[in-house]
């Protein structure tokens, strides 16, 4: 029997078929526009997040449907548990860290990081909206390798997700360069304590992050969720390979919302150009 939609909590989000929790889902979208280009929406039944109207490449599909990546938010409400310590990279609007954070129940908490300072905003006050400023962290920073610093973040207009550290030369693409906050994934947990999963979504910035996250992949490795894209590393080889030193075995996570191993060679030579969601399990798992 399908679920009436009002009870969709995390577990029946990960219980649900995919297009079932689809439709469960769209049938709860929901907005109202609260005036100066922010709109509120209603997402996956329960949580309130709060978007721009000028977003067009994130926040006009969650808006109309309710949901994002189907397939990845089922893998986390499969695999976060109350209690655990949850690290968002790349937050956004927190589409993500809201989820994290109703997953992991105030006996656990979360990070989430965000360099975009209109969309770190945003994702302030939906914390704060969802009742999990508590045990939630809203870190206005850029990812990499060292402890401190700062760095430019070029934000392409209408697509703030895809936002990356600029090196100079973005001349002809339309957005925003903002000077941003740097830190490290190690100096975090030097402040805030160690991390059980980790998720990387960060358009080009994971070869530093992951190495300003030497000293927690050498004494506690996290579960990881990277989003990786062989096109968009420098080596990408070599970031692979530095990850399996570590964990042995890399998975990706499929449409279904379910770990299936994969052979490093397919990942640096098939769908290149494209995202593969990595999964990298905390050894001892």
């Amino acid at each position: 029997m399908e679920p009436r939609v009002h009870d969709l909590y995390p577990a029946n989000i990960a219980a649900l078929d995919r297009s079932e929790l689809e439709i469960a889902v769209q049938k709860r979208a929901q907005t109202v526009y609260l005036g100066g280009g922010v709109v509120l929406a209603r997402v996956l039944t329960r949580y309130k997040m709060l978007l721009h109207t000028a977003d067009r490449g994130f926040a006009c599909h969650v808006m109309m449907d309710g949901f994002w990546e189907s397939w990845l938010t089922q893998f986390f409400a499969r695999t976060l548990k109350p209690g655990m310590h949850a690290f968002d990279i790349g937050a956004n609007y927190g589409y993500y860290s809201l989820l994290f954070a109703d997953m992991v129940s105030a006996a656990g908490c979360v990070a989430a990081v965000e360099p975009n300072p209109a969309a770190a905003a945003l994702l302030r006050e939906s914390v704060l909206l969802n009742g999990y400023s508590g045990h939630t962290t809203v870190i206005e920073a850029a990812l990499g390798a060292v402890p401190e610093g700062t760095a430019k973040l070029f934000v392409p207009r209408g697509e703030p997700k895809n936002a990356f550290i600029s090196s100079g030369g973005e001349d002809h693409f339309d957005g925003i360069v903002n000077s941003v906050a740097l830190t490290s994934v190690d100096a975090l947990v030097g402040r805030l304590g160690l991390a059980d999963l980790i998720k990387i979504d960060a358009e080009g910035a994971e070869v530093d992050i992951v190495a300003g996250m030497g000293g927690l992949l050498r004494t506690a490795p996290p579960a990881l969720v990277l989003e990786f894209n062989a096109a968009r590393c420098a080596d990408p080889a070599a970031l692979l390979r530095s990850l399996l030193n570590v964990y042995g075995t890399v998975w990706y996570v499929d449409f279904q919302g379910t770990a299936k191993s994969v052979l490093p060679e397919a990942v640096l030579t098939t769908k290149v150009g494209e995202d593969w969601l990595l999964y990298f399990a905390a050894p001892g798992a």
